[in-house]
């Protein structure tokens, strides 16, 4: 069993951003654990505990399915409340093509049986931390961080998240590039 994710990988330039963004996030916390560098990415379905053998299945309907390259605007900082603590994110402007994309995805996923269905809202968006206690409320951090910036989808990717050396790592199995 491996456990999966479908997402995007972003390029350098724009995880540098990511970091920059946590940085200031980080002023605003007693304690958090922080995204790694190299584990930034857009979440498109997490797909959980899924036999080895299923993964040919999940990259053939990555390869299926149609989508282009897409440009997403990251202008605000947002949370969700995990019992009492927070997971605090970058969250974009809302953007058709991918919320479409989405969803026809999740489309296939569950006609292959590789998934639930689930009614959950899809709200994209970049992991800067988990596990926040605050120093403040969470309205002063989305007020005292401006973000604004352009990322493109240049790719969708299956990963494998893995722990190394009591370490979490997102292991790409299979990325496709888009046109």
């Amino acid at each position: 069993m491996k456990r999966l994710f479908i997402g995007v990988k972003f390029s350098d330039d724009v995880n540098d951003y990511f970091q920059t963004s946590q940085l200031m996030v980080e002023k605003y916390c007693e304690r958090a654990n922080y995204t790694r560098y190299d584990n930034f990415h857009l979440t498109l379905r997490f797909l959980g505990m899924i036999e080895e053998s299923k993964v040919p299945e999940i990259v053939q309907i990555i390869k299926d399915l149609e989508v282009q390259r897409m440009k997403l605007f990251f202008d605000h900082i947002g949370f969700f409340n995990k019992k009492g603590r927070y997971v605090i994110y970058m969250g974009c402007q809302p953007a058709v093509e991918l919320t479409d994309y989405v969803m026809k995805l999740n489309d296939k996923l569950v006609k292959h049986s590789l998934i639930e269905k689930d009614e959950q809202i899809y709200t994209p968006h970049i992991t800067l931390c988990r596990h926040s206690k605050l120093l403040v409320p969470l309205v002063d951090i989305s007020r005292g961080i401006t973000i604004e910036r352009q990322a493109e989808i240049l790719n969708v990717t299956l990963f494998e998240s893995i722990n190394v050396d009591g370490t979490l790592m997102y292991r790409p199995l299979f990325k496709r590039e888009l046109v």
